[in-house]
């Protein structure tokens, strides 16, 4: 994610609002603290641009075609991504907010909303998706767009993401809840400033994430609503609390955040488990191994006895023998009872973490229910 750096007002001006080296004289009370970057779209006459997204969701993969207006798109590519501070006294937090939800609110950019959010209008119909299921939509469509690195160019317009057809965490996250909140669910962007990341925030009756007042959504890549672990594949850990900025007016919930919970539960049980059967398994092998190199001793001397005629000496061992043999093969037994266990879980683990774009899917086939 890039810090959304301002460009701080360069001097002192007359009342009068005589323009000097560039900068605009601050009038407390006539004119704003600060100013945010606005889209002007390219002139010209543009064909549009069809973007085709395809992503897998539910019980099966979904494709989208959405056409995008190619003016608004390069006059977003064009417009600053910067905010200038005319009052220095405005808390970093103010600017900030009001930075992303101007661009994620930006006027020209609603043609742009309203045909992809036309396009999963249609998918909600055509799949009977309810209000959890169709959030649940929007947030793995966006989701499954790649995850791009830094870059120096400031944050993009939700356009640019969905366009480009990558974004870092700001990116993604401002075009998630820009979507969400044009549906009407209540949202907010959730801003890490220690670690530059960004996250969603919807609310969810009962959850609540660092009691921030919404449940946690990570944009990077496809993972449950309100789960808060393997951020960006695992590069980072968040330990502060949120700058919660609300995105929109809207009034609806998400309710399956106890389905979302208790299958990650699941996840964090099973990585126990697993573990200390992976350490019963090293155990058990090391076990094994040695029985093997005592057979294999013993095997020797009684071929050498049995070659040789030694037959009394033969038999005094042979029933130490086999009992070492039964020992060996209880022990081999056990050993393939631990292994099956741990296999079934990883099995279980690997189908939940493979399986997060369906989560009504997965917590049927996990609890049965």
């Amino acid at each position: 994610m890039r810090n959304p750096l301002p460009l701080l007002f360069c001097g002192l001006l007359m009342a009068t609002g005589i323009v000097l080296a560039g900068c605009v004289a601050y009038l407390p009370g006539l004119s704003p603290p600060v100013a945010y970057p606005r889209i002007v779209p390219e002139r010209g006459e543009l064909t549009d641009i069809n973007v085709t997204c395809t992503f897998l969701f539910g019980d099966g993969q979904v494709t989208i075609t959405v056409p995008v207006d190619q003016s608004i798109y390069r006059g977003a590519k064009e417009a600053g991504k910067t905010v200038t501070i005319y009052d220095e006294d405005i808390p970093d937090a103010e600017w900030q907010a009001g930075l992303y939800r101007t661009m994620i609110d930006d006027p020209a950019q609603e043609p742009f909303y309203t045909a992809l959010l036309s396009a999963l209008r249609s998918l909600k119909e055509e799949q009977n998706l309810d209000s959890d299921l169709y959030l649940e939509l929007i947030v793995v469509l966006v989701q499954s767009i790649p995850y791009d690195t830094v870059t120096a160019n400031g944050p993009k317009y939700p356009i640019e993401t969905f366009v480009d057809g990558k974004g870092d965490c700001d990116d993604k996250s401002m075009l998630l809840a820009g979507l969400l909140a044009r549906e009407g669910y209540a949202v907010a962007l959730l801003y890490f400033e220690p670690e530059n990341h960004m996250a969603v925030g919807v609310v969810c009756p009962g959850y609540t994430y660092r009691d921030c007042g919404y449940a946690f959504v990570e944009s990077t890549n496809v993972i449950l609503v309100g789960v808060s672990d393997g951020l960006c594949d695992g590069r980072i850990i968040l330990d502060s609390d949120p700058l919660v900025i609300p995105v929109g007016n809207g009034i609806l919930g998400y309710g399956s955040c106890g389905e979302t919970h208790a299958l990650w539960e699941e996840v964090k049980r099973i990585r126990k488990e697993t573990d200390l059967l992976a350490a019963e398994l090293n155990l058990t092998e090391g076990e094994i191994e040695q029985k093997r190199t005592e057979l294999d001793e013993w095997g020797t001397i009684m071929e050498h006895l049995e070659a040789t005629g030694q037959t009394r000496e033969y038999n005094r061992l042979v029933s130490g023998y086999n009992e070492m043999v039964r020992s060996y093969n209880t022990l081999l037994a056990e050993y393939w009872s631990i292994l099956a266990e741990y296999t079934m879980l990883v099995d279980r683990h690997t189908y939940i973490i493979g399986h997060q774009y369906d989560r009504q899917g997965t917590y049927r086939a996990v609890f049965g229910a």
